[in-house]
């Protein structure tokens, strides 16, 4: 199992993470119909599709809106959040229009070398 907090490992995998594990992500607080939309979203599945988007991407970087739109994925704005708490994207300081005319925050690839 790769350590994230060892930038000297270049080889990422996915399914290294503890996030990209198929279980449910909801809050013990979120009412019951929430907890079962969670389980039936594959979390892992689309982790997995947008941090293949994030490296594709390269340098240049995405938007959450972007990376979603390049995967086909409604709500991926969720799991990006997830790929930034795990150290595996990270903004970049700069920032594009989005579809909705705001500006949004650009993340990249890091693969969890920070």
């Amino acid at each position: 199992m790769r350590d994230i907090r060892n930038p000297m490992q270049s080889i990422v995998y996915a399914v290294d993470y503890p996030l990209f594990s198929s279980a449910a992500q909801a809050r013990r607080t979120d009412p019951e119909t929430s907890k079962a939309a969670a389980r039936s979203v594959d979390g892992s599945a689309m982790r997995e599709a947008l941090a293949e988007a994030y490296r594709a991407a390269g340098a240049d970087g995405l938007t959450d809106e972007e990376a979603g739109t390049r995967t086909g994925l409604e709500g991926a704005w969720k799991r990006c959040s997830d790929l930034r708490r795990l150290g595996l994207i990270e903004p970049t300081g700069f920032t594009r229009r989005g579809r909705s005319g705001r500006e949004q925050r650009v993340s990249r690839w890091t693969g969890g070398a920070r």
